[in-house]
């Protein structure tokens, strides 16, 4: 299925020991003195951002909960939490200089997010003082586009709920470890051209009923940074509890964080 850039943008709008937690109140100013990002000697500090617009009935906690829920139980990370609709977008200049890495779920709201912030995150992974892992339509999301310097966008969608089949095609990445082949049970279809510069590693690949095919896992290193897709499927399915996906980003999170 193909379609044009009109026509996706206007849809894409339409158990472990001890657990460090920093509460989203950082983004409201209560903020500490920044340290080194990358210090080995302190957990490595993980935000998770995004536009608070998951179905409650799909993701009671919204998707940032739900990835709370699983990278919390692990060893040597803090965890924040960011939205939209916080001041500067949860992504003051403060909050972000004590982060390491940031994962984004954007989907609906794009264009709300301000320039400046982008552009503060662009720049902090241009730096290497920030890794950024993007989740699903995340391509579209303003940081990961100026990062990428291309449109980003799949070559066709279909939103029909139907099974996603994961394969590994770097099983020795960092990203892809402790994780054999896949399926998703309901999620939608994107497929091939998918518009992004020529990737460092694809991890995974995605395939469907129909013969469509997606490369669903993917880096690069951009400036000094690393930078991160998964296509982890859209938040009117519960993708994000299954075990393999919430490996796949604990795993990428870690990487982009220089960790593994």
């Amino acid at each position: 299925m193909r379609v044009d850039r009109r026509s996706f943008v206007r849809t894409m709008v339409g158990g472990l020991p001890t657990v460090h937690l920093l509460g989203s109140m950082e983004s409201r100013g209560q903020e500490t003195k920044p340290t080194e990002p990358q210090a080995k000697d302190r957990p490595l500090r993980i935000r998770l951002w995004c536009e608070r617009t998951a179905p409650k009935a799909v993701y009671p906690d919204d998707i940032d909960g739900a990835l709370a829920d699983h990278l919390g139980r692990h060893e040597g990370v803090a965890i924040a939490r960011s939205r939209l609709g916080e001041p500067l977008a949860g992504l003051s200049d403060a909050v972000l200089d004590q982060t390491d890495v940031l994962v984004w779920w954007g989907h609906l709201r794009h264009d709300e997010l301000p320039d400046d912030r982008a552009a503060a995150v662009v720049r902090r992974v241009q730096e290497g003082r920030l890794g950024l892992v993007s989740l699903y339509a995340s391509c579209c999301s303003k940081p990961f586009k100026q990062l990428m310097k291309t449109s980003c966008e799949p070559g066709g969608w279909r939103e029909d709920g139907r099974p996603e089949f994961v394969s590994v095609k770097a099983p020795n990445h960092p990203i892809a470890r402790g994780i054999t082949p896949f399926t998703i049970p309901r999620t939608d279809m994107y497929s091939e051209p998918f518009a992004v510069p020529e990737p460092e590693s694809v991890v995974f690949v995605s395939s469907w009923e129909k013969g469509e095919t997606l490369r669903s896992g993917l880096t690069w290193t951009v400036g000094k940074g690393r930078v991160a897709y998964l296509r982890t499927g859209p938040d009117s399915y519960p993708v994000l509890f299954h075990p393999s996906v919430r490996l796949a980003v604990t795993n990428s999170a870690l990487w982009a964080g220089r960790r593994t």
